[in-house]
């Protein structure tokens, strides 16, 4: 069983297009063809909010090198299993909502083969490089608050550090289909936070759970711990580049942290399992 896709115009279902055409289009003729990496692009320009959104390419690039070095390796082996002991279908339709570079994406595929899944980000840059990464999913550049699938299909949607939109979640996932979120918990990255700021405040915990409706029931919550040693200055400011502080970090605190040549961080996130148990 595969996904299938949703016009981002007229809302009518998209089809493969007639040969010798490789993209999709939909009953009233709104055409969408595949770029060269193999991705779709359902993000028409009118409902962009800027030219070009989402993360850019030095920031892809920051977070590939990062990812690859597989520092959230532990994230990435508690979310399969807790996917793995949630779902019950060993053929899931699968949506990463936030999927960035594709990093978590390909290796949920890689620990369920027959699966279907689609990767979507708002980033173009970051769906070419999920595309380089793997041909096997389904890449979208396309916004969450606008899913691009038909209602009532996935068996899971995943969200790891990426906003959720509980009203298409609710739209596009089966009544049983369960939403992973991936949330930072209160000590996440504190020594990063600490080498920046004066003042650092913990996070808030379980902020998230006042925004899940009541179509939704939290089904399990779990904490995922872990340490990092980085040992040079392009690893540190790969992971300033991946998070918040990025955009908020000054000029000064820039450069002190690229003075830092290792930095002994730990990781501190939690995972809700949430189910959706009506329509």
């Amino acid at each position: 069983m595969s996904l299938t896709f949703r016009c981002p115009v007229c809302q009518s279902q998209l089809l493969q297009s007639a040969p010798p055409a490789k993209g999709v289009s939909c009953e009233n003729n709104h055409q969408f063809d595949r770029a060269k990496q193999g991705y779709l692009n359902l993000l028409p320009g009118h409902k962009k909010k800027s030219k070009n959104p989402g993360d850019d390419k030095t920031m892809v690039q920051a977070r590939t090198r990062f990812l690859d070095a597989n520092f959230y390796r532990p994230v990435a082996e508690g979310l399969i299993d807790s996917f793995k002991s949630s779902i019950d279908t060993t053929v899931p339709l699968i949506l990463d909502a936030g999927s960035g570079e594709g990093y978590y994406t390909d290796l949920i595929k890689k620990s369920l083969p027959e699966a279907s899944i689609a990767g979507l980000d708002i980033s173009k840059p970051a769906v070419i490089a999920s595309s380089k990464r793997s041909r096997d999913i389904e890449w979208l550049v396309a916004s969450v608050n606008d899913i691009p699938l038909m209602d009532n299909q996935l068996d899971a949607v995943i969200s790891i550090f990426s906003r959720c939109d509980w009203q298409e979640f609710q739209r596009t996932l089966k009544t049983g289909g369960i939403v992973f979120v991936l949330a930072p918990a209160a000590e996440h990255l504190l020594s990063l936070r600490q080498a920046i700021y004066e003042e650092v405040h913990p996070y808030p915990v379980d902020k998230l759970l006042n925004d899940i409706p009541t179509a939704f029931n939290l089904i399990e919550t779990r904490n995922i711990h872990g340490n990092m040693i980085l040992d040079s200055s392009e690893q540190i400011m790969d992971l300033l580049a991946m998070t918040p502080h990025y955009w908020h970090v000054k000029p000064e605190q820039k450069k002190a942290l690229e003075r830092l040549d290792n930095l002994n961080c730990s990781f501190d996130m939690k995972l809700y399992v949430v189910k959706k148990i009506s329509e």
